[in-house]
């Protein structure tokens, strides 16, 4: 038998016998692996991403002369219709603890209020608005936030006019908006959340929620839409998973009115930090979110006479102003970065996606009246 041969089966013999003994060894390889991984991470890896607001422009837009809005609820489901639309939902098969939590607010919670969890959404749970600091604010904070609209408290719930097929009410008669607008006289139109149709199961509760949005001097319906929030119940469990929900289907109308960032998401961009002392130094600027401290270091570094950090500092400067939505300058820096090297994903993104959507932006929302 030949001696390599002869090693092949000293070896078989040995997982044989020693099952436990090869079991610890391939756990100290992961191990070794693992802990590498990590020491490459830590002292190696050159990138450091951050998180940064993305904002959006909205999917339509408004006449120039809105500025201020009024809020009102027309969505409560008056008790005997409730109960007649839990039995129908009963007939269809829907779970009726679920159904029962998302029309009373007994599941879906309590500061959901009673059946209008939507309505509860925008003006008490302050779904609506989310100031600079990420704190959820009162409605008119989440607009003036985000720079669209001032929001006003009309202070009047309508009288519920809607159906469980989840169509949308027929629109208010012009005394009704007229009342309305008698109250808050300052507002340039009213914001009424027209219907509020829970329903799915508690492994996927789903709200169906309905917005119009008037002239009140004219009557005319400026906008109208119905948004469906839904999320995973085995994720959040029906309690959490509800609310959720209804957020989401109040936040999608929000942003097809508002130019505003998502509250339930950010950008995440990936900087270079390795390469230089200033490079490393603009790392706690980032972290910071200090971005004129970091851009002053990048541009000091995009303009050294050593080629790698210069053409990191230029591909950092270039996703920065990317982010910010600073078209003429993202493109400057894409251009200085592709020639280097570094960037051509990103730039044929940016040319494809991005720029038009910045364009768009900033078209409906100056850079100045957005947080970062």
């Amino acid at each position: 038998m030949s001696e390599k041969r002869w090693r092949e089966w000293r070896s078989y013999l040995f997982i044989l016998t020693n099952p436990k003994r090869v079991v610890h060894a391939k756990l100290r390889v992961h191990l070794l692996s693992l802990l590498g991984a990590a020491a490459w991470t830590i002292g190696c890896n050159p990138y450091y991403s951050a998180r940064i607001r993305e904002w959006r422009p909205s999917d339509i837009e408004l006449p120039k002369d809105i500025k201020k809005i009024a809020l009102v609820n027309r969505s409560t489901i008056p008790e005997a219709e409730r109960k007649r639309i839990m039995e129908e939902y009963k007939k269809r098969g829907v779970a009726q603890g679920a159904v029962y939590g998302a029309l009373t607010g007994g599941i879906s919670g309590a500061a959901y209020g009673a059946t209008s969890g939507a309505l509860t959404g925008i003006l008490d749970e302050k779904w609506l608005e989310r100031a600079p600091q990420l704190a959820l604010q009162q409605v008119h904070d989440r607009f003036k936030a985000c720079g669209c609209f001032e929001p006003l408290m009309a202070g009047q719930e309508l009288k519920w006019a809607g159906s469980m097929e989840g169509s949308l009410p027929p629109p208010l008669p012009i005394d009704s908006l007229k009342k309305i607008h008698k109250k808050v006289p300052e507002a340039q139109a009213i914001l009424v959340l027209e219907s509020l149709l829970p329903g799915g199961s508690p492994q996927q509760p789903e709200v169906l929620a309905g917005f119009r949005l008037y002239d009140p001097k004219t009557g005319k319906v400026i906008d109208e839409a119905t948004n469906t929030g839904s999320t995973r119940g085995d994720y959040y469990g029906y309690s959490g998973a509800a609310p959720q929900a209804h957020t989401y289907a109040v936040e999608k109308y929000i942003h097809r009115i508002c130019p505003c960032f998502p509250f339930y998401e950010d950008m995440t961009v990936r900087f270079f930090v390795k390469g230089s002392p200033a490079l490393e130094q603009a790392k706690a600027a980032v972290i910071g979110r200090n971005w004129s401290e970091a851009i002053r270091l990048w541009e000091q570094e995009a303009n050294s006479t050593k080629k790698t950090p210069a053409k990191r500092a230029a591909y950092n400067l270039a996703v920065l102003y990317d982010a910010l939505c600073e078209v003429d300058k993202a493109e400057e820096w894409y251009k200085r970065a592709v020639s280097a090297g570094l960037g051509s994903a990103e730039y044929e993104k940016w040319g494809r996606e991005r720029r038009p959507l910045c364009q768009k932006l900033n078209a409906q929302l100056p850079k100045d009246k957005r947080a970062y």
